[in-house]
């Protein structure tokens, strides 16, 4: 039995295993993890980034800074920037705002409205939201300190090489305990981003994700009454790495082993664990990795959006299908919800996404109004969709998103998807015009005509700008 002190004995342990589990333990060799990626983040450079790596941070900035505008006016966009303005200050801007804020505060009002919507970035293997969680801090502390836009653009490199090895060495499991990534390992990224920005030293950096890790957290029951929770996991993330570096430049100290240590992240937070991810730091940086999305609804939808928009082009009537059927992995089978009372409900129902797409042959945000649910043809079709979890799917996951969606319709026919890597991923990339033209759609209830170009334009050569004050000024 276990006595319920953490970590568990060596004969808890051997008891653990017999019961089939495996615990996250910590090989000797892989010691230093959190020194390791500090000391990567001290020495990166902008020289060490090549074109496809600039172009795809700088396009993740923008995909960013599009979703924060489209979050401003909703409910938990007003209601976090209402909160923030109570704060007196103007060493950061708040996106969509005249009035700036205090750092973290404008880091904290971003990243929550970037997440608002869902039509953020994110990484398969991670299973997280990046650019929302780290970005906003960055971008808060390179106006504060008045560096220049090739600076951010490696710190905002530096943010995806911490948040995204800490992710990918915890998941599935992390997942499966409740944990959404997006909240805790932003606030690795964050601090990574921030400590970048205020180029700390090696030991100071270790010490701002030592800050930057005690502070994680972040649950998924926001999936059970559709709270605002998860609108807030990246703001929060954000504003906590902002602090952690601000505090480790104080000479604030933490533990420099959060990662890897006994009673760090890996062990509490997850039941198996893996840190080899943290022996390619640099190898494939993986803001090239991250995907853009066409949809604003759970990335885990998007295989079977894919799908059943393809098979509606090719002429099947919604109203002769009988039933469809969703083979995928367990991550996504998860979001098999049919009760769709709010936009979050709609955003991370597997279901309803097919559905919806299926007799509206869109999926743009409107689609996802989740007044849709009401309609006679999306709620009678949305109770034909049956999802499994399967065996096959799941060895496929994370490196690809698979689903095999398979439509039967009343003349007995059977009509087969399979979609591996949805759009948006980086096998299928939206190209550079597409994200362009996603910027203005989101931005466009906040920015005038010609401001939308304006944005773009200081945000695609970021490294020709010698302060960030050159596109804060604009948003």
């Amino acid at each position: 039995m276990l006595t319920g002190f953490w970590p568990p004995s060596h004969t808890e342990r051997e008891d653990l295993s017999t019961l089939g589990i495996t615990l996250c333990t910590v090989d000797p060799e892989d010691s230093g993890i959190t020194m390791r990626l500090a000391r990567f983040v001290e020495t990166l450079e902008y020289r060490d980034l090549d074109l496809a790596v600039t172009t795809a941070t700088k396009e993740v900035i923008l995909d960013t800074l599009g979703a924060c505008y489209a979050g401003t006016p909703t409910g938990p966009g007003n209601r976090i920037l209402e909160y923030v303005a109570t704060f007196d200050g103007d060493a950061a801007a708040v996106v969509g705002r005249p009035d700036s804020s205090i750092a973290h505060m404008a880091a904290l009002a971003n990243g929550t409205t970037a997440h608002a919507l869902d039509v953020d970035d994110g990484h398969r293997g991670a299973s997280a939201h990046p650019g929302s969680a780290v970005i906003p801090a960055a971008l808060a502390l390179a106006e504060k300190h008045d560096i220049d836009g090739k600076s951010l653009v490696t710190a905002v490199v530096a943010w995806y090489e911490a948040m995204v090895p800490t992710a990918v060495a915890v998941q599935t499991s992390h997942r499966e305990r409740g944990f959404h990534a997006t909240a805790t390992t932003g606030c690795f990224g964050a601090a990574a981003a921030a400590s970048s920005v205020l180029q700390l030293d090696a030991r100071e950096i270790a010490h701002a994700l030592g800050l930057g890790g005690t502070q994680a957290g972040g649950l998924f029951e926001f999936l059970e009454k559709g709270s605002m929770a998860k609108r807030f996991h990246p703001g929060r993330a954000a504003m906590a790495g902002v602090v952690a570096a601000e505090l480790a430049a104080s000479g604030f100290d933490g533990p420099d082993t959060i990662i890897e240590g006994s009673d760090g992240f890996a062990t509490a937070f997850a039941d198996e664990c893996d840190f080899s991810p943290f022996d390619r730091l640099g190898d494939l940086f993986a803001v090239t990795e991250s995907y853009l999305k066409p949809y604003p609804c759970c990335r885990h939808i998007y295989g079977p959006i894919d799908a059943v928009l393809d098979l509606r082009a090719n002429g099947i009537d919604p109203s002769a299908v009988t039933s469809i059927s969703v083979e995928t992995y367990r991550s996504a089978a998860y979001h098999d919800n049919k009760r769709i009372d709010n936009l979050l409900d709609a955003q991370m129902s597997l279901p309803y996404g097919v559905a919806v797409a299926f007799v509206t042959r869109d999926a743009s945000l409107d689609a996802f109004d989740p007044t849709n649910a009401e309609r006679d043809d999306v709620a009678a079709l949305m109770q034909r969709v049956s999802v499994y979890a399967t065996d096959e799917m799941e060895a496929k996951y994370p490196e690809t998103r698979p689903a095999t969606v398979v439509v039967e319709t009343e003349d007995g026919k059977r009509h087969e998807r399979l979609i591996e890597h949805p759009r948006g991923a980086a096998e299928s990339p939206l190209t550079s015009e597409e994200v362009s033209a996603k910027f203005r759609d989101l931005s466009s209830a906040s920015l005038d005509r010609e401001e939308p170009h304006a944005v773009i334009d200081a945000v695609l050569h970021l490294e020709t700008k010698q302060s960030v004050s050159e596109l804060t000024a604009l948003l």
